[in-house]
């Protein structure tokens, strides 16, 4: 039976950008691990980015997350 690995949101402003935090780097190492031990295996990797428009501070969410984060064709977002 395959596997399935999900990476969540696992991108610049999530670990050394706006919303980072102390550490997040060091998963980046065990992430590559296993994503290396799936594919290795014939298993399956999905990855999801969170992704957003100049206009994120004004919507319902960026109300009550003012920081702009994860837009599109930014560096950020990868």
């Amino acid at each position: 039976m395959k596997k399935l690995l999900l990476v969540v949101d696992f991108q610049n402003d999530f670990v050394t950008g706006s919303l980072g935090f102390s550490g997040a780097e060091k998963l980046e190492e065990v992430i590559v691990q296993k994503i290396n031990e799936y594919k290795k295996n014939g298993d399956d990797v999905i990855f999801t980015l969170d992704t957003h428009d100049e206009d994120y501070p004004e919507t319902v969410e960026g109300k009550y997350l003012p920081i702009k984060h994860c837009q599109k064709g930014s560096l950020s977002r990868t």
